[in-house]
This record gives structure tokens, C-alpha cells and sequence, in this order.
């Protein structure tokens, strides 16, 4: 006589918490980065972000940053988000679909 086994196909998901990073307060003299990952009308809104920000905080810096690898959609690797962090106190980043 045969015997039949029935094995659940679903493998139980691994949950990894990341926690959000704190806000600051206030961005008065922070510097700002825009990272866009290249996807259409990011830079669009990045543009906007950093208009109204300046409006806010006058003194605040901005710089831009796309990551390194990818061709029509650019990533960050780890490197370049260690490079990102170091330059920079906050970040704002598009990825839109």
C-alpha cells in the first residue's frame, strides 16, 4: 500500500524590525540629502522637496546622490550608503512606480 505525504508549500516568512530613524526637531543648518533611484519623476520630486525645505530652513544644504549600480534603476550598495550617511544628517529619497 502506498502513503501519501502532504507537505504545506508556504514557507514561514523571516521577519526582520528595522527601527525608524529618529526625526529631528529642526533642520536649520542641516545638510540634506536627495538620493533618487533614476525612476521617472523622482528627480521631479525631489526638486519640489527641496524647494519647500528651502523655503523653511534657508540655511540648510542640499546634496544629490544616486547609487551605483543598475542601469535603468540605480541602487544604493552598502558603501554608498555609508558614503550617503557620512556627508549628510537626513535623508530624502524617491522611488516611485
Amino acid at each position: 500500500m502506498a502513503e501519501l505525504v502532504v507537505a504545506n508549500p508556504v514557507a514561514e516568512s523571516e521577519v526582520q524590525r528595522i527601527e525608524p530613524a529618529r526625526r529631528p526637531a529642526d533642520l536649520t543648518g542641516t545638510r540634506i540629502g536627495l538620493y533618487w533611484n533614476l525612476k521617472p519623476g523622482g528627480n521631479i520630486g525631489l526638486d519640489r522637496v527641496e524647494s519647500r525645505l528651502r523655503e523653511r530652513y534657508p540655511s540648510a544644504e542640499f546634496r544629490r546622490f544616486q547609487g551605483s549600480i543598475g542601469a535603468t534603476v540605480r541602487h544604493l550598495t552598502p558603501k554608498d550608503a555609508d558614503t550617503v550617511a557620512s556627508q549628510v544628517q537626513v535623508v530624502v529619497g524617491t522611488t516611485g512606480d
